[in-house]
């Protein structure tokens, strides 16, 4: 009996060690994600000066250069206007700056007066209290309000880790993609089979 499960693990070996990757790689996932506890949402209060600038941004909230130039683009869309808001909710202040540190307080606890998609968890989150108009002239204190960007990053790296089948052979996959970029290599256990590289032309 020995021997012929020898023989078959032999014969299989390919599949067998891409199932026990697989598995491997479930074990893993399943334990990082139970260690992982949600952190407390750690809201940054910055003026509308430092929204407009991708090098305080990316400073101020540890961030990447590209996500820094697309968030900037973002926020100066929708303090033009551009984006209606996805919910409005009312706090009383003497000031907007003021209004502005409730804000930030109320989602640092995650208090439930709160609207959920101000409590909604992100990897950011800006609260920026708006004195300005679109031209840049001062709002008066009637029209002033406080904004808050719900900011999920893209994450610009990746490793990857897969099955290839081909001419009737599993094979092991793994790859690394950053940004646009994905290179992938493909093993049959012992070396490597052939490799694919690829640049993402379209995103959206």
């Amino acid at each position: 009996m020995f021997e012929r499960t020898w023989t078959t693990v032999t014969e299989h070996k390919t599949a067998l060690l891409v199932i026990l990757l697989i598995m491997l790689l479930l074990i893993l996932g399943i334990v990082f994600s139970s260690e992982e506890q949600p952190a407390p949402e750690k809201p940054t209060i910055m003026t509308q000066e430092e929204t407009r600038d991708a090098r305080e941004l990316r400073d101020r909230l540890d961030i990447s250069a590209a996500n820094a130039n697309a968030l900037e683009k973002r926020i100066a869309a929708i303090q033009a206007g551009q984006r209606a808001p996805s919910t409005t909710y009312y706090v009383t202040a003497p000031t907007v700056e003021r209004a502005a540190t409730v804000v930030e307080r109320q989602i640092r606890t995650d208090d439930a007066a709160l609207p959920m998609a101000a409590r909604e968890k992100t990897d950011r989150t800006v609260v920026t209290p708006i004195t300005k108009d679109k031209d840049g002239q001062d709002l008066p204190a009637d029209q002033q309000k406080v904004d808050v960007y719900k900011i999920n990053l893209r994450k610009d790296h990746r490793i990857k880790a897969g099955a290839t089948i081909i001419d009737g052979k599993a094979l092991v996959t793994v790859g690394y993609e950053q940004g646009r970029f994905e290179a992938t290599a493909h093993l049959d256990g012992t070396r490597c089979k052939g490799a694919t590289v690829m640049y993402n032309v379209a995103e959206w």
